[in-house]
């Protein structure tokens, strides 16, 4: 965090970037003293106890979850947004799961289970109030209070590093010797 406070970093992607060069140039090569290994070393040895996570049920896990009554025309209120139900449900109370970002769908729950989705009538609110302020244009970067910006020499050195490891780009290698050339194809 110092670093990141004294530096001149202005955008997410600067900051994404940032982290992922001290993730590879510096973190993922240093020596743990307790395990005596580098830690990308110490993932990779156990690479075959890592499981997979299913997109939708990570998605779902991290949708936010309100009760509503539903009202005796079949509509729901939430966040000044009106969503029609299935008339049947009036009068119940219903689980709703909703990701805060995107009001624009709810997903309808009774004692668990999933009963679809709500139909928005209409929409007042796009974003949970909530977060509302979270989605807001990012603050001018403060002044740095550095000459050196670390994180912009460890940002150079990994694209520096990415390029070594890309090697350099020789169109006439990614021609296979069985593949005719222009001018074998002139004399056939």
């Amino acid at each position: 965090m110092p670093e990141v406070e004294v530096s001149q970093i202005a955008t997410l992607a600067e900051l994404n970037e940032s982290f992922w060069a001290w993730l590879d140039c510096i973190y993922h090569r240093r020596e743990h003293r307790e395990t005596d290994q580098t830690p990308l070393a110490r993932f990779q040895a156990g690479l075959d106890q890592v499981r997979t996570v299913d997109a939708r049920a990570l998605q779902t896990a991290f949708l936010w979850r309100e009760t509503r009554k539903v009202r005796k025309d079949a509509t729901i209120a939430l966040q000044g947004n009106t969503y029609r139900v299935d008339a049947h449900l009036a009068g119940r109370t219903l689980e709703l799961r909703f990701d805060p970002f995107d009001l624009s769908q709810l997903d309808l729950y009774l004692d668990g289970r999933h009963l679809g989705r709500a139909v928005m009538v209409t929409q007042g609110r796009q974003r949970r109030l909530a977060v509302q302020r979270l989605v807001t244009d990012p603050p001018a970067p403060p002044p740095a209070k550095s000459s050196l910006d670390y994180l912009a020499a460890l940002r150079a050195e990994y694209q520096q590093l990415r390029q070594q490891e890309a090697g350099d780009l020789q169109f006439a290698r990614l021609l296979d010797n069985s593949t005719p050339q222009p001018e074998e194809m002139e004399e056939n």
